[in-house]
């Protein structure tokens, strides 16, 4: 029975698909993410009823959403923030609307008439149906630096490792051209404050309908009440004051700027709306259209103009002087300087044109002087000349068509020129159109931009698009050396003017070049979504070259339900089914709170090792040789460093440890894995420490622990001997591989989702962490190791069980026996221990002669120069042999072993004699030589001396 709590989100469709909108099914789990697979074929084609079914049949808990755009007839979305509305910027938006023309007045009644939705957060989403011209994508139009007190405990932590960053606000912004939005009833879990969207007036058949131009308007108006600082305008354009000239005397240029008025200077081009408080608002000068410009923002009464139709540059601050020599003098500041001295302003006037030159006087000064090359320079640097925009930006790289060339810059096929200083002529930048096509932001906070350029190296032209910081973006040099490598069209001299152009290109855009969420790498981010592949729509760009490869292989291929037949082949062999279960388990160590670890599997190279590895990694990716995704031990340790990088949550396959140069690189990988970063590498060098979170699943013919120095080694790795198929499991090996190559790339990503919304629920990680918990104590046993494999184990059992609960593995789970016969204390590929014991076993028979015996003191016998060994002694009717703790330390340590690493073992063995009585227990008082020490007392069974005659 549905819950009557439960909205009806299959009427909401249906009411949304009468209407002409696109629909898609939203997680119930507080992100606000799609609940598909990928959302991007609905940008460009309606879901249908059939599809709505599927998704919100049954009552099954989730929201819904709108794709905006052209998919959904031309609509857009403008979302006040419940922030912007408590601040009452709706109704400072809503005053200068009804001030800006009857045209822009009426439609924005319409807009706040129309289908009208109130968010959780209590913002506003208003809605209006575009007609004449495409919808732009998501634009933030407003936005303010955050208070102090309303940061975020994330936001802190970001301000202490990086004080300089700013903490923003968004206000005011819209969803369009490949933009979604959350609709009513969506409610519950759907949101992080657990509160429902609400609609407020209207519905989606009341969407009005509003002109292309007039909409534009409407969105200029909006960003009339941003509040973010203008950024630091590259040297060229930022309005600075002039310096003082040292007689005191005022410039013509500082006199106009005291003593003009906006009205007088943009006569015949604006004309002033409505005044509110220092702001005044400026529409055409005809009455045409809302508001295009304001002036009053800041102190310095700049004019910012908002429209790309005027002689202004938009969003570039203009003083009266810099806004006067543009409208009348083309953007000449020296002419300007000039005209206004002869009018009379300034200290000095200029002498009349063919009259006799007088000496100066102390105060006064030569005509030349007043629009001499530093008055030109001084003023000139507030604002820059105006050039057509030109160059076809949306056909060459996608960008909008309001893309635009900055002013005293032009790009044409041959590349990107800038105006000379003097105004006489073009100086190349770049060899090659070279732009910022995006802009990202990761989970943490850190920014990086799109680079595109034109490359024609292969004979014909092709777009090329490289990721990069924001800061090295801003650092021509590293930039050019960054990505010389792939074509970039620009040499190291020009390095300056490249990052200025860069700067230039992006200011001059705000709000027009696509801004995007970036990955880093796959699987859990830092904001608690998990990236599974390139395909979830989100970006993937990831640090290293060598990591592009492997990244793209994690794709879906196939469909689930065959991936689910071919595994089914699987049930009767345990160890691919050990495999599967490791691929499943990663995504659990981060809410489990498990380090990585190793599972290794090794046998003979007949018996399927490759082939099981490849069913565990299509759990996640293309298992194919050529894919990437399956890596081999013959390579470097910082190569394997740069692929483990690439996960968190997901599965790394290492195949053919026999296939490795140096045994001391799997040492090191064994050693460093559950740490979960690289080494430390010194100078701060790039890839230090590089972080991961991944189960390594590694074959090969010889066991990995067989080539580690490691202590302890073997509490960080499972590993097993037994061959996956068996003597008779050919036929099966050979179809479970040809299933996985045709269906892969599924079953991480449903299973995922499920982990995602257990945890969505209350209280979901501790109960998964007590589900955890509990089998930990199923598979402790009497052994330290036992107990310290135990999590590990734990960890594999439980997603293997999720997954089976869940009909995502088409089996039953392995009994808990199965799993205890894998993986126990004493596993064939465990032998240090006994390893090491056979050094002491050696070394004791070629050292006899630094055992003390009863028959050595009676005969008188001094200690050897090394001093005591340790004991003989008949104990019990047996021989025992005890050994100096120190000495037995030593010996180890000089053949790569650790006596605290190996004497946990030798005591579950009973190769070493304890007492209670004794702290600690294994360490027992022996006397000789006329001394009292305690000494590790072996068993028969561990070191054996002759027999009792012997001995004694």
């Amino acid at each position: 029975m549905t819950d009557p709590r439960t909205p009806d989100l299959r009427a909401a469709a249906r009411e949304l698909h009468a209407a002409g909108l696109c629909v898609i099914p939203i997680k119930a789990d507080g992100s606000k993410a799609p609940a598909v697979r990928s959302w991007t074929p609905y940008k460009v084609a309606a879901s249908a009823p059939a599809d709505h079914d599927q998704w919100f049949g049954g009552g099954s808990p989730g929201g819904i959403a709108v794709v905006y755009g052209a998919v959904s007839g031309d609509i857009e979305l403008i979302e006040f923030e419940g922030l912007a509305i408590r601040e009452g910027l709706l109704d400072d938006v809503t005053e200068i609307m009804e001030a800006s023309g009857q045209p822009i007045a009426d439609a924005w009644a319409a807009i706040l008439s129309g289908w009208v939705t109130e968010s959780p957060s209590g913002g506003r989403h208003l809605r209006a149906r575009v007609e004449g011209a495409p919808i732009p994508g998501n634009t933030k139009l407003a936005s303010r630096i955050a208070e102090e007190d309303e940061y975020t405990e994330e936001e802190r932590q970001r301000l202490r490792e990086k004080p300089g960053s700013r903490i923003v606000r968004v206000l005011i912004e819209t969803r369009g051209e490949g933009g979604y939005g959350l609709v009513e009833p969506s409610g519950g879990t759907v949101h992080a404050t657990g509160r429902p969207y609400v609609r407020l007036a209207g519905s989606p058949a009341s969407i009005p309908v509003i002109d292309a131009e007039v909409m534009d308007s409407i969105r200029t108006v909006c960003r009339m009440v941003d509040k973010l600082p203008q950024p630091e305008a590259p040297k060229a354009t930022a309005p600075r004051p002039a310096p003082p000239r040292p007689d005191g005397s005022l410039r013509p240029g500082d006199d106009f700027e005291a003593r003009a008025s906006w009205e007088e200077i943009l006569r015949g081009v604006f004309r002033p709306l409505s005044t509110r408080g220092s702001e005044t608002y400026w529409g055409w000068a005809d009455g045409v259209g809302g508001v295009k410009a304001t002036t009053g923002k800041d102190e310095h009464d700049r004019l910012f103009a908002f429209t790309t139709s005027s002689e202004f540059t938009a969003d570039v601050p203009y003083s009266k002087f810099g806004a006067y020599a543009l409208l009348n003098h083309g953007g000449d500041h020296k002419a300007a300087a000039r005209e206004l001295a002869r009018q009379g302003y300034g200290s000095r006037q200029l002498t009349a044109v063919g009259s006799p030159l007088s000496r100066p006087a102390p105060v006064a000064a030569a005509p030349a002087e007043v629009a001499d090359e530093q008055e030109h320079q001084e003023q000139a640097a507030t604002e820059t000349k105006a050039t057509d925009a030109g160059f076809a930006y949306a056909d060459t790289f996608g960008l909008p068509d309001s893309v635009r060339t900055p002013y005293d810059y032009r790009v044409t096929g041959r590349g990107v020129e800038v105006l000379s200083a003097s105004g006489e002529n073009w100086q190349r930048v770049t060899f090659a159109p070279l732009v910022v096509t995006a802009t990202f932001e990761d989970p943490e906070g850190d920014q990086y931009v799109e680079l595109s350029w034109i490359d024609r190296s292969l004979g014909r032209p092709r777009r090329i698009s490289r990721i990069v910081s924001r800061e090295t973006a801003k650092r021509g040099r590293k930039l050019i050396e960054a990505l010389g490598s792939a074509g970039l069209p620009a040499v190291e001299g020009d390095a300056r003017a490249v990052e200025r152009w860069l700067a230039e290109f992006e200011a001059s855009n705000v709000g027009r070049i696509p801004s995007e969420q970036l990955a880093r790498w796959l699987g859990w981010q830092d904001d608690g979504t998990f990236v599974s592949s390139p395909d979830d729509g989100i970006k993937v760009d990831v640090p290293f070259e060598e990591q592009r490869g492997p990244a793209r292989a994690h794709a879906r291929n196939g469909t689930l339900d065959g991936w689910r037949d071919t595994v089914a082949q699987l049930a009767g062999f345990p160890v691919p089914r050990v495999a599967v279960a490791a691929a499943l388990a990663a995504p659990l160590l981060k809410p489990l709170g498990l380090n990585s670890f190793t599972l290794d599997i090794s046998s003979r190279s007949t018996k399927g090792k490759t082939t099981a590895l490849q069913v565990a990694l299509s759990v996640w990716a293309d298992p194919s040789e050529h894919a990437s995704a399956m890596s081999n031990w013959r390579t470097t340790l910082y190569a394997i460093e740069k692929r483990l990088h690439l996960v968190r949550g997901i599965v790394t396959v290492f195949d053919e440890t026999m296939a490795v140069t140096d045994d001391t690189l799997i040492d090191e990988v064994l050693y460093q894995l559950p740490m979960n970063h690289g080494k430390a590498r010194s100078g701060g060098a790039f890839g230090n420490m590089l972080p991961w979170e991944t189960i390594l699943l590694s074959s090969g013919e010889r066991p990995a622990l067989s080539f580690t120095t490691s202590q302890g080694a073997a509490a960080r790795i499972l590993g097993t001997t037994i061959a996956p198929f068996g003597d008779g499991g050919g036929p099966a090996a050979a179809a479970a591989r040809e299933g996985v190559l045709t269906h892969h790339g599924h079953a991480g990503p449903e299973f995922v989702q499920y982990i995602l919304s257990g945890l969505a629920q209350p209280n979901g990680r501790e109960k998964l962490k007590e589900r955890h918990r509990v089998l930990v104590d199923e598979f402790r046993g009497t052994g330290d190791m036992t107990n310290r494999r135990a999590p590990m184990v734990a960890a594999l059992v439980l997603a293997e069980t999720l997954a089976c609960r869940t009909g995502l593995l088409p089996y039953d789970p392995l009994p808990f026996d199965v799993w205890r016969s894998l993986f126990t204390a004493h596993s064939p590929t465990d032998n240090r221990p006994e390893m090491a014991l056979d050094v002491l076993r050696e070394y004791v028979a070629g050292h006899a002669h630094e055992l003390y015996t009863a028959s050595r003191a009676a005969l008188g016998e001094r200690p050897p120069y090394a001093g005591w060994l340790g004991v003989l002694s008949v104990k019990d009717g047996a021989p025992e042999v005890a050994l100096l703790p120190e000495r037995v330390r030593k010996v180890l340590a000089d053949a790569g072993y650790s006596l605290d690493a190996v004497v946990g073992s030798w005591i579950d063995a009973q190769y070493v004699k304890t007492l209670k009585s004794q702290r600690p227990a294994h360490l027992l008082p022996r006397r000789f030589d006329g001394a009292r020490a305690k000494c590790l007392c072996f068993t028969p069974s561990g070191i054996g001396y002759g027999d009792d005659e012997a001995a004694a």
